[in-house]
């Protein structure tokens, strides 16, 4: 085999332009004449999806059936790096059996913001978690011969202005929190791709970031594959090989090709640069281009597995001991989510189950007896007399009430952020009426992240299935009847409601995104307001039987923290306990959170056993990032271990010191700095406090735009312009069109899928740009139709017609050339 640099000196510049794009919206392009083969990749981190003829990245046309997982926030919950790593292998056999050689994920953006409309794919609010969980999914894909994709990198914690917006924050958070989970997996597993964002980073597009993709991803982490861009992400093609982005996608962009082809020729673009960029792609073709396409794989197995991973992810958040159930006994079901199960998220990860076992369908086999009324239709938002009448006629008469509830793809879905963190307003007014019979009430919840419970004191148990794939309501029946034990924690606070979120009102109301929490994600704000504003606190979650702790012991083996302690259940019922590991630096001199996760463990108990369970954290797991010395610092000092059940529940605490390290001075003035110093008051900071924090204006991060219109506007920014709001009104008018057809469509499984498909893009396509439009498009909608456009709406009539019909060719494809 000839070497990659021979074959490099074999190209075209031509060629070379070719291989750095997709084509045919999944696939890399192939060059015939040199026997370089195409590639195929798709999403997703849930399961695969592939799609035929009809592809696209918003998942609204159909897939090939495969296996739909649970989701992350679901597999967060599970705190089980097995199951997660079981679940790679299952994806990456199916990958090989459909022919696709790179999964797109895992996803592993932090839980910055409870609405977060994408929050259901990623696993949580901590670095630290995410960073462990993330790995196992790769390893498990990639020890089948399968490549992924690590996304998105980096900062993409919102929907409204993913396209455009600006994640405006300080080194320290950068580093601590949302860049830690990546470096973890990209130092412990060697991803063969990680994904560009969206989104900008202090002014600069992460598809254009050479500090981001260069400096650290490569030069400090020691990356060693590919980076593509996420679909439509890219926005100037030579700066961002410039900066270390490789792969354009999902391609056909012939104004971006040209671009590099005459960039080359006028000397803009090194050579140097391009065939740097080429060997990383050509290096990802021979990393994963041999696939078993047709491999045989047990759908069973796989469905029985997203049973078993479900059902292991789920929470129990309360139970006052009435469950389980008693399988013998009748109930009254309420809820249409007991038979449209809501289990997976919507958008790009949608995947077309091979089976689906819904709660009414996993009760049916079992034989239990219930009357069931769905009281509400998962596919509207307010109450609708007759559902509700029946409903709570059927009650009346109950002992036990099953009450299935959640948020629906109407509430949450990729492409926007939801609109609040309540329940759909039919389901909360049913509820309502409901805890007023005082009857015993068991709340089944499905969903991708938390909403509110002010109900919560008055129902009886809550058991959180979040979305748990195909399965799901296999797994549910397994815990309501106690044939298993809830085992699942949260891997995100549950706030009492989105007033308590820090800066809550602030998000995503403009392009700029001011991070001004810095490093307080989740519990590490919530631990100053002991428990103030928490409903549910992070890693809280509850079982069928008790566990004590007990003989902590902490010994350190050169720069390794090795912890143990011996866990018992003492209690009736075989069950999992998932033990969390704090550390405490309380007498730090920069500001810090009151404790942070460096490890954990899952154990299994039978009734009286007890097991060691050892764990481990290492020196650097310690560090906090430096923003002046620019290295990652060790402080000297007293520390503390906390073994816990939850961020507010410490079963045992040890302490150790630490001496050997540099004495470095803090960064930070506790003056000007006031607030991050007293997180309690955290609300109080003010843009001239963040600034000072930052080292800079926050103006200096954002565009100067010389003109009103941009690529890079809003969709719904158009429409102050009549040709703008005449183009903005026929886009979004898709969605509508197809909303309002399904509206006369017979109640069915194709009606609500086209309903869904027509409310996501009425919702999602206002929050895109012409730019995203156009280079995700794959050529149907051309980059100079777009420029064009942008002229016009700036008043520039005579040059945006000429830009339209001076549509600029690049040569031909090297699979479509003689």
């Amino acid at each position: 085999m000839q070497s990659l640099n021979e074959l490099i000196q074999r190209m075209t510049v031509e060629e070379k332009a070719a291989l750095m794009a997709g084509v045919d919206f999944w696939k890399t392009n192939s060059i015939p004449r040199l026997s370089i083969p195409s590639i195929y990749m798709t999403d997703g981190p849930c399961g695969l999806r592939k799609q035929g003829e009809k592809a696209d990245h918003l998942g609204l046309n159909n897939s090939e059936q495969t296996t739909s997982f649970p989701t992350g926030v679901t597999l967060a919950a599970s705190w089980n790096p097995d199951n997660i790593r079981k679940m790679g292998a299952a994806i990456a056999k199916e990958c090989h059996h459909f022919g696709v050689n790179i999964i797109l994920g895992p996803a592993v953006n932090i839980k910055r913001n409870p609405k977060c409309g994408r929050n259901f794919e990623y696993f949580s609010e901590d670095p630290y978690l995410s960073g462990i969980l993330g790995s196992a999914f790769v390893e498990g894909v990639q020890n089948e011969g399968i490549g992924v994709s690590l996304k998105h990198f980096a900062v993409n914690n919102n929907e409204n202005y993913r396209f455009m917006g600006d994640s405006v924050l300080d080194e320290r958070a950068l580093r601590e929190i949302y860049l830690r989970a990546f470096e973890r997996i990209v130092k412990d597993t060697r991803p063969v791709t990680v994904m560009s964002a969206y989104n900008k980073i202090n002014g600069v597009f992460c598809s254009e970031n050479h500090r981001l993709l260069t400096e650290i991803l490569r030069e400090e982490w020691g990356f060693d594959g590919a980076v593509i861009s996420d679909w439509g992400a890219v926005s100037d093609r030579v700066d961002g090989i410039k900066a270390g982005m490789d792969l354009e996608m999902p391609g056909d962009c012939e104004y971006f090709r040209k671009s590099i082809i005459d960039a080359v020729d006028s000397g803009e673009l090194p050579i140097s640069a391009l065939d740097q960029s080429v060997s990383n792609i050509l290096n990802l073709i021979r990393r994963t281009h041999d696939i078993q396409h047709g491999l045989a794989y047990d759908r069973e197995e796989h469905h029985n597995l997203s049973g078993d991973i479900a059902a292991d992810s789920a929470v129990l958040m309360k139970n006052d001991g009435i469950l389980p159930l008693d399988p013998s006994q009748s109930y009254v079901v309420i809820g249409e989510l007991f038979e449209k199960m809501r289990f997976q998220g919507a958008g790009s990860s949608l995947i077309n189950p091979s089976k689906l076992t819904s709660p009414k369908i996993a009760f049916d086999q079992r034989g239990i007896r219930y009357d069931y009324a769905s009281g509400y239709r998962e596919s509207e938002f307010e109450s609708e007399p007759e559902y509700v009448n029946s409903a709570m006629e059927k009650a009346q008469s109950a002992d036990v009430v099953l009450f299935f509830a959640g948020q629906t793809d109407y509430t949450e879905s990729e492409g926007y952020d939801r609109e609040s963190m309540t329940l759909p307003d039919n389901q909360i007014t049913l509820l309502r009426k409901l805890v007023q019979l005082n009857k015993k009430i068991v709340l089944v919840l499905f969903g991708g992240s938390p909403v509110e419970l002010p109900f919560e004191d008055e129902v009886h148990a809550i058991l959180n299935m979040y979305l748990p794939g195909q399965a799901g309501g296999e797994a549910a029946a397994q815990l309501l009847f106690g044939e298993k034990n809830p085992s699942g924690k949260l891997a995100e606070t549950w706030m009492k409601s989105y007033a308590d979120v820090p800066f809550g009102e602030q998000f995503v109301q403009q392009k700029s995104e001011l991070y001004k929490e810095s490093i307080y994600v989740g519990y590490r704000y919530y631990d100053f307001l002991q428990g103030k504003g928490v409903r549910y606190p992070f890693g809280h979650g509850l079982s069928y039987t008790q566990f004590a702790y007990e003989s902590l012991q902490v010994q350190q083996d050169s720069e390794t923290f090795i912890v143990t302690c011996d866990i018992s259940n003492t209690g009736q019922m075989e069950g999992g306990e998932i033990i969390q590991v704090y550390v405490s630096n309380p007498n730090s001199d920069v500001f810090k959170p009151t404790k942070e996760l460096r490890t954990f463990g899952k154990v299994y108990l039978k009734p009286g056993e007890k097991k060691q369970v050892k764990m481990s954290f290492t020196l650097n797991d310690l560090a906090y990032y430096h923003v002046d010395r620019k290295e990652w610092v060790v402080e000297n000092g007293d520390y503390q271990v906390l073994i816990a059940a939850s961020a507010t529940d410490i079963r045992l605490s040890a302490s150790f010191s630490i001496t050997s390290q540099p004495d470095i001075a803090s960064p930070y003035s506790r003056e000007q700095l006031k607030h991050y110093f007293s997180p309690h008051l955290l609300s109080q900071v003010s843009m001239e406090e963040f600034e000072v924090l930052l080292g800079r204006k926050v103006t200096e991060s954002s565009n100067k735009e010389l003109t009103k219109f941009t690529l890079d506007s809003r969709l719904d920014e158009l429409r102050e312009s009549f040709i703008g709001n005449l183009f903005y009104t026929f886009v979004v008018g898709i969605g509508k069109k197809q909303f309002n057809r399904s509206q006369k469509m017979p109640e069915g499984p194709e009606r609500d899928m086209q309903r869904k498909n027509g409310m996501f893009l009425m919702k999602m396509m206002p929050n895109n740009s012409i730019r995203a439009m156009s280079v995700s498009s794959t050529g149907r909608f051309g980059y100079h139709i777009a420029a064009g456009l942008i002229d016009l709406l700036n008043g520039r009539i005579i040059q945006g017609i000429k830009r339209m019909l001076r549509q600029e060719r690049a040569a031909p494809l090297p699979k479509n050339q003689k």
